[in-house]
């Protein structure tokens, strides 16, 4: 073979070679730039949501605790049950807390939903309630926010042979639209005018319920 000859394939090799090496140094760094792209979300996202909640008086101008009582406007008992929610964000993204509810169950079964009371009074006087009358929160990264709500069950909306329950279920959906259901509390009796004796303590939500919707 000409000396000539093996000189350009040594130079082909070599151009090849290198731009082998580019082509491989450019896959690695996007394959770093990726991978750290990932494990900073999976940091971010590392950590989690807890809930807690605790009875109050409502803010109503009655100042009732929770319990059931009867209204000049309408028959029947209504069943209400003032809250404070305090959710704690360890994540570093934000997070979202959907449509949370409460629901009366009865051995395993649901036997109404509550309504979100939305504000105490009407004009100028009247007093939000959730986040800006929403019951769909955004908690922002790192952060803890308090909310007031209350909820509300009107004996007369629900079948008379079909009201009774034993039992209180807290529900949420998440950003991926998951439900998160938890216990909250039992009932005693229902339908029986008064207020119910309201505990001073907080209740972490952690007591997940496998049968809510």
């Amino acid at each position: 073979m000409p000396v000539q000859e093996t000189v350009v394939d040594l130079q082909i090799q070599s151009t090849l070679i290198s731009a082998g090496a580019a082509l491989l140094g450019s896959l690695i760094g996007a394959a770093a730039s990726l991978l750290a792209v990932w494990l900073t979300k999976r940091v971010q996202a590392s950590g989690k949501v807890s809930l807690y909640v605790k009875m109050v008086y409502s803010k109503s101008s009655s100042h009732n605790p929770w319990g059931f009582y009867r209204s000049q406007q309408k028959q029947g008992l209504f069943f209400r049950v003032p809250l404070w929610l305090d959710v704690v964000n360890t994540c570093g993204i934000p997070r979202v807390i959907r449509n949370f509810n409460l629901y009366a169950y009865r051995e395993e079964t649901e036997v109404a939903p509550f309504t979100q009371v939305q504000r105490i009074g009407d004009g100028e006087n009247a007093i939000p309630l959730g986040d800006h009358e929403s019951y769909s929160l955004v908690i922002p990264a790192n952060s803890a926010r308090r909310f007031d709500l209350e909820f509300i069950l009107h004996e007369m909306d629900m079948p008379k042979d079909g009201k009774v329950f034993d039992q209180l279920i807290l529900t949420y959906f998440d950003e991926k639209d998951r439900i998160h259901a938890f216990h909250f509390t039992t009932i005693d009796s229902c339908w029986v005018e008064g207020s119910l004796k309201m505990s001073k303590e907080w209740v972490k939500l952690n007591k997940r319920c496998n049968y809510a919707r």
